[in-house]
């Protein structure tokens, strides 16, 4: 029975899922990197791509972005490019795949830990989650991520695991995330720390010393051989992620211990009724945490290293950087909610379940309603979205395809959109000298001086420009040399 609602849930919430579609994208660029990977694989020339993408970022006004993502991410992109091409909605698809997975493997993480009931909520709590089922029209790499973080926790909290091919299971999914997002390296710390824990509880009983040892050397060797092969068959890029570090600066980390502790809530709503109801949450979150320290501590210790990590980052990242330990948050409160209730005179024990299970299953329809009413609009809409997709900017897209030599260099606010969509080289410049290193400019009439110089200021250069091409939203200038 358990099974059949789980199915009933997943398919619920990969109808609204679909439904939340849009047929373009948002202006952030980084999808255009992870689709020009993708394209790179398919026509094995990824090493062409990284020479691409440093030109982009050595020639930019400022850092765009990593030379190159992991390439795990890219590689489940390239079966709906192979398909469609450049089409935002099949280049979706993939996502909600990995969604439907995640929630089957969030349901398997806590049905030992909690009853079949409560196992159930959990689930629906994010598979109607508003903030996570609008993400999914994002072709980014969070929700696969999302996926192989939760499958290793599951993987790694069975309670009994029958043969060393229960380990090389895990190093694979480890190192699968690790492919997908650098920071899933903290997976494998995390059942490291776990595993020395262990042992070290148990440090007079040889056997179980030796029993750890050889997890560690099972689950490390699989991460290991898996890692070698992927570098082997891939280029590199994905360090200069670490050359962001330069950056670091003590009184921003310090900053973002509050902004993230306040950012949680967003799993919840905007409102600040949400936000004061996370505040409550939160002390049940703490009580769970204390509660089940022993029982559950690779999640503490995964927890704890992920935040560490998203607050000494120097940018921010927002919302969709917590979604990995998303679930161990709610986790730890409905075992501290579970707890308190539970401290209630055994006559009123009956009236803490009704508690505990009437306020998650508000919750729960509040978020189901506000998703399907967001899918309904957009289905209203027509799917559509304004951004690199829309029609003006396709015209925009056309005329440097059809007017300009190949070997042109365009200067442009998102110069990985401008590479996806026309095959030139592409840079971003805020300064009136650095334009010149380009031979069109491409500005926006709308986002004003979001890394661009505004096309009101674009005079005050004296730059030796010629428009070519005007429409609502943007003009071109051929550059005189």
């Amino acid at each position: 029975m358990a099974n059949r609602l789980l199915l009933i849930v997943i398919m619920i919430s990969m109808l609204i899922g679909v439904g939340t579609l849009r047929r373009g994208h948002e202006w952030g660029d980084d999808f255009a990197w992870y689709i020009l990977q993708a394209k790179s694989i398919l026509n094995g020339s990824t090493n062409e791509f990284i020479q691409t993408s440093t030109f982009t970022n050595n020639e930019s006004s400022t850092y765009v972005g990593p030379l190159a993502y992991p390439w795990g991410y890219p590689l489940i992109l390239t079966p709906a490019y192979v398909i469609k091409g450049i089409n935002p909605l099949a280049l979706k698809l993939p996502a909600l795949i990995f969604y439907a997975g995640f929630l089957v493997c969030l349901y398997g993480l806590v049905k030992m830990r909690l009853s079949r009931m409560e196992s159930l909520l959990f689930v629906c709590l994010f598979a109607f989650n508003p903030l996570l089922l609008i993400f999914l029209d994002q072709i980014l790499s969070d929700i696969p991520f999302l996926f192989f973080s939760t499958l290793s926790l599951w993987l790694i909290m069975q309670y009994e695991k029958h043969s060393m091919l229960d380990y090389a299971a895990l190093g694979f999914s480890i190192a699968c995330a690790f492919f997908i997002r650098t920071s899933g390296i903290l997976l494998l710390a995390s059942f490291f720390t776990g595993e020395l824990l262990t042992a070290w509880k148990d440090k007079a009983n040889q056997g179980t010393i030796k029993k750890h040892a050889l997890n560690i050397l099972v689950v490390g060797g699989t991460f290991g051989l898996s890692w070698l092969l992927y570098a082997l068959l891939l280029p590199g890029g994905g360090e200069s992620y670490f050359a962001q570090y330069q950056d670091f600066q003590i009184g921003t980390a310090l900053k973002f211990v509050s902004e993230y502790f306040r950012v949680f809530s967003r799993f919840f709503g905007e409102h600040k009724v949400w936000r004061n109801i996370y505040y409550a949450l939160f002390a049940f979150f703490l009580v769970g945490l204390w509660k089940r320290k022993w029982e559950d501590l690779i999640f503490i210790v995964f927890f704890i290293l992920w935040m560490i990590l998203l607050i000494t980052w120097p940018s921010w990242q927002g919302p969709r950087f917590i979604f990995p330990v998303m679930p161990i948050f709610i986790y730890f409160t409905f075992q501290g909610m579970k707890f308190v209730l539970g401290k209630l005179p055994e006559k009123h024990a009956p009236i803490g379940q009704w508690v505990f299970s009437g306020f998650w299953s508000v919750v729960t329809i509040i978020f189901l309603f506000n998703s399907a009413v967001n899918a309904y609009a957009n289905l209203q809409n027509d799917r559509t979205i304004n951004g690199p997709f829309d029609p003006y900017s396709k015209e925009v897209y056309k005329y440097i395809q059809d007017n300009t030599p190949a070997d042109s260099i365009i200067v442009f606010f998102k110069p990985r959109v401008m590479r996806l969509m026309t095959d030139r080289n592409s840079l971003m410049s805020v300064e009136c000298n650095r334009v010149l290193k380009g031979d069109y400019l491409v500005l926006s009439r709308k986002v004003g001086e979001n890394q661009q110089i505004p096309p009101e200021e674009i005079d005050s250069c004296n730059l030796p420009l010629d428009q070519v091409f005007k429409n609502t939203r943007f003009i071109i200038y051929e550059i005189q040399k």
